[in-house]
């Protein structure tokens, strides 16, 4: 191949019409795999039913990449993902990642008010007579977060409140260490009621 071709092959490659054309591969291939191994559990747009899986519809895709590789690398346990992550290739990844970080989320009701109501102001303010820190200051308004922190708005009550005693036991230990030392200074009530102020965001 000449000079010449080769820098309009080089060209073509990196238009945007050929960046869309891999988007649109991705895209395809997430679709395979959630249909084949994540609908059952997550949903197919990633909008779990269950309480006991987390919704992910939504979730910050470079969230996601590094929940998926810690799975991989039996760095996070989970009995399901187990079954499912240790045979995804990082270009499965990357494409769930872009397919569900694309989906909408669905927004939460609460039903115990009372408790929406103090997990709001936990939320907001924290416990300093226990030294729990306000939540807001990593987790955003909203329970938005961020690239390196999950968004938890709308998520399932149960699923919160299992991952914030899971940190209390030191069993996960794949995210921030910090999560691990503040809840512990969480009381069950306090943890049932910030996961339940979060679902109904």
């Amino acid at each position: 191949m000449n000079t010449a071709a080769l820098c309009l092959t080089l060209a073509l490659l990196t238009t945007p019409d050929a960046g869309r054309a891999d988007e649109a591969a991705d895209i395809r291939r997430a679709e395979q795999l959630v249909n084949g191994r994540c609908a059952l559990c997550h949903g197919a747009n990633g909008e779990s039913s269950s309480p006991l899986y987390p919704k992910i519809a939504g979730q910050h895709p470079e969230y996601i990449v590094k929940q998926l590789r810690n799975f991989k690398a039996g760095e996070r346990d989970s009995n399901d993902m187990r079954k499912v992550a240790p045979d995804l290739s990082e270009s499965d990844i990357a494409a769930l990642a872009l397919f569900l970080g694309r989906q909408k989320p669905s927004s939460g009701k609460s039903a115990f008010p009372e408790m929406r109501a103090m997990g709001e102001k936990l939320y907001a303010q924290g416990n300093g007579e226990t030294g729990v820190p306000p939540c807001v200051k990593c987790h955003h308004p909203e329970g938005a977060g961020s690239e390196s922190l999950p968004r938890l708005a709308g998520q399932h009550a149960l699923y919160i409140e299992t991952q914030l005693a899971l940190f209390e036991e030191r069993r996960r230990t794949n995210d921030n260490a910090q999560m691990q030392e503040i809840a512990k200074k969480m009381s069950t009530d306090e943890m049932r009621s910030v996961a339940e102020y979060l679902s109904s965001l």
